[in-house]
């Protein structure tokens, strides 16, 4: 398994107190309080908070401190961070939540091989489930995992990410496109769009070297997330 950084470890901490123990715009404890606190240095601390300003959680006030970003009550998600949907969900204070209508393995199709970077027999885990949030449907995932980076009996409950370490085949960096599509045949039960607008975020997941892992093609719903892309000058 991947070991996690002690910054990663304190800003994933961090984040679970964002939105229950600090609510947006409040301010946060000095980073030398909050070093105090976690018993480490300021160094670390510093880093940890770094991470959450670049994912758009919290920002710095010159000569003031740092505070939540004045986001409404709809998930946060930097679209710079390559995060599972679980993940995301429960450290915001969330109960996640996947419903499964389809979880197989079957032989790939011409426009996976070209994506995963396959031949024509490889095969593929195909995975089609309604993302929750406290019961309430966000997104619905369709996604296919190479299946030759895979144990057979691969576990996909939960956190796909944790599942992925266990196996130590975590995925590096993803390349992604974000669109608004209008998709009525997308979803289904009474989660789905009641118009077929969704935001989609299309990607590829790859390994450590760059091989592909997965191409997902994963539906939100327009009142799910909020998506934040963070821009810093030069």
């Amino acid at each position: 398994m991947r070991p996690t950084a002690l910054p990663e470890v304190i800003a994933a901490s961090l984040r679970e107190r964002i939105g229950v123990e600090w609510s947006t715009g409040d301010q946060l404890p000095s980073e030398a309080e909050l070093a105090a606190e976690y018993a480490v240095s300021r160094h670390t601390m510093r880093a940890s908070l770094q991470q959450l300003q670049r994912a758009g959680l919290l920002e710095t006030r010159h000569g003031s401190g740092t505070y939540v970003t004045r986001y409404n009550s709809s998930i946060r998600a930097g679209l710079q961070e390559l995060r599972s949907l679980h993940d995301s969900i429960a450290q915001q204070g969330h109960r996640p939540g996947a419903a499964y209508r389809r979880r197989h393995r079957r032989p790939v199709t011409a426009d996976e091989a070209r994506r995963l970077e396959r031949g024509p027999d490889a095969e593929v885990f195909e995975i089609e489930r309604e993302i929750t949030s406290d019961d309430r449907t966000v997104a619905f995932d369709y996604s296919v995992v190479a299946a030759d980076v895979l144990p057979d009996d691969f576990d996909f409950s939960g956190s796909i990410f944790e599942q992925y370490a266990r196996v130590n085949a975590m995925p590096e960096r993803a390349v992604a496109r974000v669109r608004a599509v209008l998709e009525p045949a997308v979803g289904w039960g009474d989660g789905r769009s009641a118009t077929g607008l969704y935001l989609l975020l299309d990607q590829v997941q790859y390994l450590p070297g760059g091989r592909p892992l997965s191409w997902s093609k994963i539906y939100f719903l327009d009142d799910g997330f909020d998506f934040l892309i963070v821009r810093h000058g030069n």
